[in-house]
C-alpha cells in the first residue's frame, strides 16, 4: 500500500485539513475560560486519548510493520479489527480536539474522520482484496470493520517484529503531540495582540 496513489492522496487532504485547521484556531479563542474544570478536564481527557491512541498505533506496528504488502495479518490488534491504525488515529484526533477548549473544533475532527476514511479504507479494503482474494475476503466477513470485537483477540506469544518500521511510526505517532505546543504558542499570541480574534467557539 505504500505506493499507492490513494495513499498519497490521504497525506495531501491531511496537510490541507491541518492548515484550514490552523488557520481557524488563529483567529479562535475557546469560550471555555482558561483554567476551569470543564477546560481542565477536557485537555486532560484530550491528553489520555492521545496517549492511548499515539501508544495504540506503535504497538499496531509490531505486528504490521513489514508485511501489510505480504499477507493477512490476523495477529494482536488486528484480529479483532480490520483498521486498529485509523482507530487508535480517531482516538487520538478527538483527543486533540478536546485539548483545544472548544466543542466545535472536535466536532469538526469527527465528522471530518467519519466523512472521509470511510471512503479510504472502502478503496484500500478493494485493493487488499483483489491482492489476497479469498483470505482477505474472509478476514472481512470475520472481523469487524470499525468497532473492536475483543472476543477475537488472538495474539501469539511471539511476532517477528521489524524496528525500522516501529521506529518510523513512533516518529508518526509523535506527531499528535505537537497540537497542545501549536496552542499554547497561538494563545500566547493573541494574548499579546500579535494574532487576531475574530472568533469565539464553544
Amino acid at each position: 500500500m505504500k505506493n499507492h496513489p490513494l495513499l498519497k492522496a490521504r497525506q495531501l487532504h491531511s496537510r490541507i485539513f491541518a492548515a484550514f485547521l490552523i488557520i481557524l484556531l488563529m483567529v479562535s479563542e475557546p469560550m471555555l475560560v482558561k483554567g476551569s474544570f470543564l477546560r481542565e478536564s477536557f485537555f486532560w481527557l484530550g491528553y489520555g486519548m492521545v496517549i492511548f491512541g499515539a501508544f495504540g498505533r506503535v504497538y499496531c506496528s509490531v505486528f504490521i510493520g513489514g508485511r501489510k504488502n505480504d499477507e493477512v495479518v490476523r495477529a494482536g490488534v488486528f484480529s479483532v479489527v480490520r483498521n486498529p491504525l485509523y482507530v487508535f488515529s480517531f482516538i487520538a484526533m478527538v483527543g486533540i480536539g478536546l485539548q483545544s477548549g472548544m466543542v466545535l473544533v472536535t466536532a469538526i475532527l469527527i465528522a471530518t474522520f467519519m466523512l472521509y476514511y470511510p471512503v479510504v479504507v472502502a478503496k484500500e479494503e478493494g485493493f487488499l482484496e483483489n491482492k489476497f482474494g479469498s483470505d482477505y475476503i474472509k478476514y472481512k466477513q470475520e472481523v469487524p470493520r470499525w468497532v473492536p470485537n475483543l472476543r477475537l483477540w488472538n495474539e501469539p506469544e511471539q511476532v517477528d517484529a521489524k524496528p525500522k518500521f516501529i521506529r518510523h511510526t513512533i516518529f508518526d505517532a509523535a506527531i499528535f503531540f505537537l497540537p497542545p505546543i501549536c496552542f499554547s504558542i497561538i494563545s500566547s499570541l493573541q494574548n499579546h495582540d500579535m494574532l487576531p480574534i475574530w472568533l469565539t467557539l464553544p
